[in-house]
């Protein structure tokens, strides 16, 4: 099984420091959630973790979502990790210009030394996507919004396109597209440079129109292998367009039938690209996962992790909605302990936890987990024993060993990795 580790990060800073206000405008703040994300990401480095990824969230004075840049914080965590890659959980392609996003994953490939995943979302906030998005008329899609279908379909149709124009960025020395949102490169623009003609003339028409472009530097990866996250989602338009397109969906629910349904959906899709595929296969799971010596501290631990930031900031955006039950109605009650009675949290003791994934992992198949880690308002010495723990004693007690994905790097590269010389 691989492990992968969901950062946000947000803002380091005491559950009591948060309810004082703008814990985002905090310098101090962040400085510490740097330190704290650092630890962890040498640490799940040096136990065998897969991947981190980080999310995208705009104008965060609240500071429970101080991760703008997923890309730029990619960066920063490639260099101070050897082995572990990174990737982005996600970026809103919505809200995004596709062509900067295509230049700035392959600059990180290359500064990862390959290291690189490609993590795409729709984006559910309205602040954030609305803002950021406004040149493209993105809007926001979330469980409760009133507006939903219409939402939906607008924010859909801009993020095909645009993941299309990343796909074509990447797989093609020159490329152009023409899309209802987007042209590569836009009509009528003229470019007689010598220095094209003699050096990338394909670029150009028959005059001096420029007829396609190509990011430089590409992908060091090969594109057609590059891994794709979709997160985190119970949408089944969503789920067969990543089995359509050979990605990972990280399914957002623990319930059962919800879960299964989403298996279902995945594999009657996928098997029209590849027959032989499991029931199971090439899905992802979201969870979060808190091991101490006991399970009332460990639940102390969770309460103060993600028991803080989901029931405090979450909820809002119909998250609880992934803990219902089918045919359940009512609101579901919105704390800690119901995110550990219904699966979400595998949260106790090595034994409790080791048990409780066990069930998880022989229910759904799970061959690739997503820890999402409440670092922030949790204490980091007991988040990083917790890691520790779920290693070193979960892990082997049910006979689970930790893979890691291999890049595969473009057949045409032949000399040495910059970050194996430096």
């Amino acid at each position: 099984m691989r492990l992968g580790t969901f950062l946000l990060p947000s803002a380091a800073a005491t559950p009591e420091q948060y309810r004082q206000g703008y814990a985002g405008a905090n310098p101090n703040f962040y400085q510490r959630t740097l330190f704290e994300n650092a630890a962890v990401l040498r640490q799940i480095d040096e136990l065998g973790f897969d991947f981190a990824a980080f999310s995208e969230h705009h104008f965060h004075l609240e500071g429970l979502e101080m991760s703008n840049n997923p890309i730029m914080l990619g960066a920063w965590a490639a260099g101070i990790t050897k082995k572990l890659r990174v990737g982005q959980m996600a970026t809103v392609l919505p809200s995004r210009n596709p062509i900067l996003v295509a230049e700035d994953l392959a600059m990180l490939d290359h500064f990862s030394g390959g290291r690189m995943l490609a993590g795409f979302a729709r984006g559910y906030q309205t602040r954030h996507v609305t803002t950021i998005g406004q040149k493209n008329g993105a809007v926001a899609t979330y469980a409760t919004d009133p507006e939903y279908a219409a939402h939906d379909a607008i924010n859909r149709e801009l993020f095909e396109e645009a993941y299309q124009v990343v796909r074509g960025l990447w797989e093609n020395r020159e490329f152009s597209f023409e899309g209802k949102h987007w042209q590569v490169p836009p009509r009528g623009i003229t470019w007689d440079h010598p220095g094209t003609r003699a050096m990338a003339p394909s670029m150009l028409g028959a005059g001096n129109e420029l007829e396609k472009i190509g990011i430089a530097p590409n992908t060091l990866q090969d594109p057609a292998t590059i891994e794709l996250m979709v997160p985190f989602t119970l949408s089944p338009n969503t789920i067969r367009w990543a089995a359509r397109e050979g990605g990972w969906p990280i399914i957002f629910s623990p319930i059962e039938q919800t879960v299964k349904a989403c298996l279902d959906a995945y594999h009657e899709e996928a098997k029209k690209r590849d027959p032989a595929i499991g029931w199971g296969q090439n899905v992802g799971h979201f969870r979060e996962i808190v091991v101490a010596d006991t399970d009332d501290e460990a639940l102390a631990i969770g309460r103060d992790a993600l028991g803080f930031i989901w029931p405090e900031w979450h909820d809002h955006f119909g998250f609880n909605e992934a803990l219902r039950y089918p045919g359940e109605e009512g609101p579901i009650k919105n704390d800690y302990q119901t995110m550990v009675d219904r699966g979400y949290s595998i949260t106790g003791s090595v034994d409790t936890v080791a048990r409780n994934l066990e069930k998880a992992i022989e229910m759904f198949g799970i061959e690739l987990l997503v820890l999402w880690m409440g670092l922030g308002p949790a204490p980091i010495d007991k988040l990083l024993r917790s890691n520790e723990l779920l290693v070193e004693r979960v892990l082997p007690k049910i006979g689970i060993k930790l893979d890691r994905f291999e890049p595969t790097l473009r057949p045409e590269f032949d000399t040495p990795k910059w970050t194996d010389v430096s």
